[in-house]
């Protein structure tokens, strides 16, 4: 009997351990909230609390306001996902629009924001401590925000009706952006110094924020990592096309958005993403007919978020100047090269076909021409030996999805804004660059993966990452990041962590900071590939995609960056 209590006694000793402390309830708009605080003592953490709503009457359209509660709304679900396509099953939930905050334990006045927009290409990812810990950054005195939005079908259906008018994905993260400007100072933030930042599909979803007149004064600072909203798949070519094509998959033959409409309304999101997922051919970047942003037609009544091509916007001068930290990894594609091809590219007939790789913002008018722009490509990207084919594969989906967009949006912000903006280039590898890692890519290449610089600045909550040995990368990297949402300067002053001076950069192709075991400058674009990029969309843009967004590329490389 002893023993057994002793064993009693122990077991309960182990669980009180494992329930965390409460907090103490704090009031927003809808209600009181109740969070728990972290393992460590240091953080209050608000897990799953509702910005906005979603239900059937607004299932393709803005959100609808948050719920109200009476009583005390218990903040601590970690998981919530947005509907999408994981691990060969279906998973989370229509009404998936909630938040995640954390905050120090101790606050003396009010602390900046720093608000995540999580990446995934708009069909899949979380903004849940799942992935996405913020312990660091708030350990690092701000007030950390995740968020999640609609995803897919459910988030970016743009048949230009008011039923599906487009871009409800972006609404929801407007929404909270609201959200956190009406209730962020219960929490002790301030709503008047707002970092927004995102990665990929994050930093295109970011760079829209910038570009829409509907995200106005809702942030303050931004951060661009690794997207950009001019990347050939960050918008839709043809929205009608693309929701037409699925709905040939599900049986039905139509272009009229009304029918579309119908046959979708009468599909459940796990029935759509089935059919997405078994007739995908390629994996997000390369792939045709992706579900993102698209430029709305004015519908009465329906507050539009995307109102024109994005380089316009920007050339128009008329969206949110802010300062601005904007930069990618040095093998951006090893991600999606994985996914498409694994580690080695088996070429047994000599042929290697780069137009599989390309979006369907190029237009030819011969295949001779089509012919001579693929064998330029290959030229520059494809050397003779086989097993460097992976590796080649690696610089052109680098370039073309990720670095020659973000360098043109990137030179468009320079010449329209006074405000400071900060370049880097990661090429870290280390111990926690996870998409390298499970890519298979982390003796092959060096450099950091598409994504690789995130669990440099996020404690993934789902799985254990080494922290003890990637110490110095870890505090370097969080605490450029919120010094700039503190003091719009990533390195004040000399510290430890960053003995040197990271500074905003004007210049024709601008000088970034290397961010490696030994941190450098260097200029931030290799000038012969953006010369390739550039000559082929200026021949071969396709008409119909945004004749003006293409005619500003035209614009804006032929005045400054390298041309043939």
């Amino acid at each position: 009997m002893k023993r057994t209590m002793k064993w009693l006694v122990l077991l309960s000793l182990i669980a009180a351990r494992m329930v965390q402390q409460p907090t103490q309830p704090v009031r927003t708009r809808s209600g009181l909230v109740r969070g728990t605080v972290s393992r460590n003592g240091k953080l209050f953490q608000y897990f799953g609390i509702p910005y906005a709503t979603v239900d059937e009457t607004n299932r393709f359209q803005a959100p609808l306001p948050p719920p109200t509660w009476t009583g005390i709304f218990e903040a601590v679900d970690e998981n919530t996902w947005c509907p999408q396509h994981s691990g060969g099953i279906i998973i989370g939930e229509p009404n998936c629009l909630k938040l995640n905050i954390y905050t120090p334990t101790r606050i003396t006045k009010p602390l900046p924001v720093m608000v995540y927009i999580h990446g995934g290409c708009f069909f899949s990812g979380t903004g849940s401590p799942f992935l996405y810990g913020g312990d660091f950054l708030a350990e690092n005195n701000v007030i950390f925000v995740g968020i999640n939005y609609r995803l897919s079908v459910e988030g970016f259906l743009c048949l230009g009706i008011k039923e599906a008018p487009g871009n409800a994905g972006l609404k929801d993260q407007i929404a909270a952006l609201k959200w956190i400007q009406e209730n962020i100072e219960a929490f002790g933030g301030d709503p008047n110094d707002v970092t927004l930042f995102g990665e990929s599909a994050g930093a295109v979803s970011t760079s829209f924020m910038m570009l829409s007149p509907a995200a106005k004064g809702l942030f303050h600072k931004s951060i661009l990592q690794s997207g950009s909203s001019l990347a050939p798949w960050a918008l839709q070519h043809d929205p009608i096309e693309t929701a037409s094509a699925l709905v040939k998959k599900l049986g039905y033959i139509t272009k009229d958005p009304r029918e579309i409409y119908n046959i979708l309304s009468n599909k459940t999101a796990k029935e759509i993403l089935t059919t997405i997922n078994k007739f995908e051919e390629r994996y997000c970047l390369a792939e045709k007919n992706l579900f993102v942003p698209c430029v709305e037609k004015p519908i009465k009544g329906v507050e539009p978020v995307v109102t024109d091509y994005p380089a316009d916007i920007i050339k128009s001068n008329n969206y949110t100047k802010v300062p601005m930290i904007i930069g990618y990894t040095d093998k951006e594609g090893i991600y999606f090269v994985s996914a498409d091809y694994g580690t080695s590219i088996k070429n047994n007939s000599g042929i290697i076909d780069p137009m599989k790789t390309l979006q369907e913002d190029l237009h030819f008018p011969s295949e001779l021409d089509k012919n001579c722009t693929a064998e330029a490509i290959k030229r520059h990207y494809f050397s003779s030996y086989a097993e460097d084919l992976i590796t080649d594969m690696v610089d052109l989906y680098s370039d073309v999805h990720i670095k020659f967009p973000l360098v043109l949006e990137a030179e468009l912000y320079t010449r329209t804004t006074a405000q400071p903006i900060y370049y880097y280039l990661f090429r870290y590898s280390g111990l926690r660059n996870m998409p390298k890692i499970v890519s298979g890519f982390q003796f092959l290449v060096n450099g950091a993966s598409h994504a690789d610089e995130l669990f440099y600045l996020f404690k993934p909550h789902a799985f254990p990452l080494l922290h003890s040995a990637e110490k110095t990368m870890i505090g370097r990297m969080v605490t450029m990041w919120t010094n700039f949402a503190k003091y719009t300067d990533p390195t004040p002053r000399p510290s430890p962590l960053t003995p040197f001076r990271w500074r905003p950069s004007r210049r024709q192709n601008p000088t970034a900071l290397i961010i490696d075991a030994q941190v450098s400058t260097a200029p931030l674009w290799e000038e012969s590939s953006v010369r390739l990029w550039n000559d082929t969309y200026n021949k071969y843009r396709r008409k119909l995609y945004g004749e003006k967004l293409f005619q500003h590329y035209t614009d804006v490389l032929a005045d400054g960056l390298p041309t043939s």
